[in-house]
């Protein structure tokens, strides 16, 4: 420990077990959640489509399949505006990738770090990603 605290060596391998913890809580859940099924939470299935992709309350219908959540790389010198730009069609998105991801950035979201991997929320209401 150097004289003003931790080093950034020291810093950077505290965000990167944060990060892994964070990772294995997130599949320790998805696995409770795969194994609970559908049976024990009726509520979650008819609140789910409204999540994935339409606006708040509207349905999707069983032959139209949910449009899944995109994963992002961050790349040296993006920031969070910067990707929801890109990526929802608007940088006022960024509070929407930020809240998707609060576990992997942490509490300040000027702070991503390039190769982190960011889940780009569909269900954030706004326009497709651009395809040009």
């Amino acid at each position: 420990m150097g004289l003003f605290g931790k080093s950034d060596a020291e810093k950077e391998k505290d965000d990167i077990a944060r990060q892994n913890e964070a990772r294995r809580k997130l599949e320790e859940a998805r696995k409770k959640q795969a194994q609970a099924g559908p049976a024990t939470t009726p509520s979650v299935p008819a609140a789910k489509p409204a999540a994935s992709g339409g606006p708040a309350g509207a349905t999707v219908p069983a032959s139209q399949p949910a449009q899944a959540d995109e994963i992002y790389t961050v790349a040296k010198g993006d920031n969070l505006s910067k990707i929801a730009k890109q990526h929802l069609g608007s940088a006022n998105a960024w509070r929407k990738i930020y809240d998707a991801n609060r576990e992997v950035i942490g509490d300040n979201p000027d702070l991503i770090k390039p190769g982190q991997k960011l889940r780009i929320p569909r269900s954030a209401g706004g326009p497709s990603p651009k395809t040009a």
